[in-house]
């Protein structure tokens, strides 16, 4: 039996069928061509003779016996064989979807190191004017229903010494049903829940300003966290830029208008 471990599972149950087949059609012709065979009395020692009638009985019930035999030890292989392709099937089942959840990952990684990409790659200038900043926040406001799916996204800067508004935009979508209401900026710097609304805001404790994303109420995934978090911690930077020019530029001004005033 040692070539059978060259055979696949599949191989080794027809084998052992055709063997099965073979050994019981040759059982069965034995056992039809018993009588044929014996037609005489046997002489088994001087004392005893062994009728025809008996020899046939005795020959046919160990033929089938051992028909009988070779059937269960057929079952038994059988039934092991069919054990490990069932168990083969599954195997391949469970690597299959293994593969087929790995290239979704995969391919949802990708897309995500494509977001990411263009979140913090997709400005080409910081913001100078108001007018340029006003129109950053839109931008990453469709960026964020682009990656979530609500009606509509409030984007909300909040100076954390004073608790007011700095900046704020809304951006809903085309025919958008607008209930809002009801956002507090102590609760939002508190990391409280608010009824009805999910939040995404910066974490940098050190800043003078918190960036919200705020919108309907969504359950997100850690990818979508991830994404929301990576455009609160880009306003948050950008607004600090803005911030920065701005107050460099009217030093600079300052700094001008003295010399001249000096000058004259």
């Amino acid at each position: 039996m040692r070539f059978l471990k060259f055979y696949d599972a599949a191989d080794k149950t027809r084998f052992l069928e055709l063997t099965y087949l073979v050994t019981i059609a040759l059982l069965l012709s034995t056992v039809v061509f018993t009588t044929v065979f014996i037609t005489h009395h046997f002489l088994l020692i001087k004392k005893y003779v062994i009728q025809e009638d008996a020899v046939e009985a005795a020959l046919i019930s160990i033929l089938l016996l051992i028909a009988y035999l070779l059937s269960n030890v057929y079952k038994k292989e059988l039934k092991k064989y069919l054990q490990e392709t069932r168990k083969l099937s599954r195997d391949k089942c469970d690597l299959s979807n293994k593969l087929t959840d790995a290239f979704k990952y995969i391919g949802g990684i990708n897309v995500q190191i494509q977001e990411i990409r263009s979140i913090l790659c997709g400005l080409r200038k910081f913001p100078a004017t108001e007018n340029e900043f006003r129109k950053d926040l839109a931008l990453f406001a469709r960026k964020v229903l682009g990656i979530v799916n609500a009606d509509w996204v409030v984007i909300r800067l909040i100076g954390q010494t004073k608790l007011r508004t700095i900046k704020e935009h809304l951006e809903p979508r085309e025919n958008a049903n607008l209930i809002i209401k009801g956002i507090s900026n102590k609760a939002l710097v508190a990391n409280q829940a608010i009824d009805g609304y999910s939040i995404v805001a910066s974490h940098h404790h050190n800043s003078m300003i918190m960036v919200f994303c705020v919108f309907p109420k969504k359950c997100l995934d850690e990818a979508e966290k991830i994404l929301l978090e990576a455009i609160t911690y880009q306003i948050e930077m950008l607004y600090l830029i803005f911030v920065s020019r701005q107050s460099h530029e009217d030093l600079s001004k300052r700094q001008t208008h003295h010399t001249e005033f000096r000058s004259n």
